[in-house]
């Protein structure tokens, strides 16, 4: 794995390693960031696969293409686009498999987003997500005090049941959760001022103590069945 991505990698799980890719899949990574979750699925789909890294960055973008290319992949079917998550501009039904790690929870039209990885995945497609959640509501007070700083990946994170709810709508059947971590204080304080104090100042310790035992990180799955 090239430094360069490790070095831009945020995240909260590993959706490659729970999204059952297989040779040959057209697999598309939202929010993509340093590009290490798109170098780990094109190992797995293989050189008759298709991979697509989708990042609002552009800064971001053009550290993935140097990451792929340090991998030595630039000969595969590996593509970045420039896009809000909620408008990729990607066919319908191009996909067999969405990924995304720890980037959803930043969206401020969560239905959007899943409405659209809805769209874009095959009848019979499935999604692979990491993500972070409240396990219960918050003040609301606390929750704007956490939107200041939005990044810090706890601005944008809703409760669990909302979350559930919104991938439900948007048409997804058969939501197995991979596993389910409740943060601990270190990780939850790391995970409050991503990606770094000198870019989200961190909350203050009072905000951070009210959430403690509150804020998991969740991976799961879900399918796109066909049409009967």
């Amino acid at each position: 794995m090239p430094e360069i991505a490790l070095k831009f990698s945020r995240g909260c799980g590993n959706p490659t390693g729970f999204a059952d890719l297989q040779p040959g899949d057209a697999v598309v990574d939202f929010g993509c960031g340093g590009g290490i979750d798109v170098i780990l699925a094109a190992h797995k789909v293989g050189s008759q696969g298709r991979v697509i890294g989708i990042d609002c960055a552009p800064q971001m973008i053009e550290r993935a293409k140097q990451a792929v290319a340090e991998a030595g992949l630039q000969d595969r079917n590996i593509e970045f686009r420039t896009a809000y998550l909620d408008k990729t501009q990607l066919p319908d039904d191009s996909a067999d498999v969405v990924i995304s790690n720890c980037v959803i929870n930043l969206c401020p039209d969560k239905d959007a987003v899943y409405k659209e990885v809805f769209r874009i995945l095959r009848a019979g497609g499935r999604i692979a997500i990491s993500d972070t959640v409240f396990t219960e509501s918050i003040a609301s007070e606390l929750q704007e005090r956490f939107q200041s700083t939005w990044a810090g990946c706890l601005g944008g994170a809703v409760p669990e049941d909302d979350y559930w709810r919104t991938v439900k709508e948007a048409g997804f059947d058969g939501i197995q959760i991979v596993s389910r971590h409740l943060l601990t204080p270190e990780e939850l304080e790391a995970m409050a001022c991503c990606p770094g104090e000198e870019f989200t100042p961190p909350p203050s310790k009072e905000d951070r103590v009210a959430v403690e035992g509150k804020v998991a990180s969740v991976k799961f799955k879900a399918l796109k069945l066909p049409v009967k």
